[in-house]
């Protein structure tokens, strides 16, 4: 396919030309993840996410039930938070 000699290898000319072609011989960079994107990566993990729903959760149920004028009554869902 290259048309190269098995004890020499490319000639090269032969190289210039492939690499001008193709370009270096390299695996390209993943970009970085912004700071944002890492926060919101921390945000999506499963416990997290779980904590969350378990704090809106309480805050729901301490808001509709009978102490709702207590504000002690949400400290565990604010807690959680």
């Amino acid at each position: 396919h290259f048309r190269t000699d098995l004890q020499n290898g490319l000639t090269s000319r032969a190289a210039a030309e492939i690499l001008e072609r193709d370009g270096p011989n390299e695996l390209e960079k993943p970009p970085k993840p912004t700071l944002l994107m890492l926060f919101i990566m921390q945000l999506t993990g499963f416990v997290i996410v779980l904590l969350i729903v378990a704090a809106v959760a309480s805050l729901l149920v301490n808001g509709t039930g009978p102490n709702r004028e207590d504000a002690l009554s949400y400290t565990t869902g604010v807690a959680i938070f």
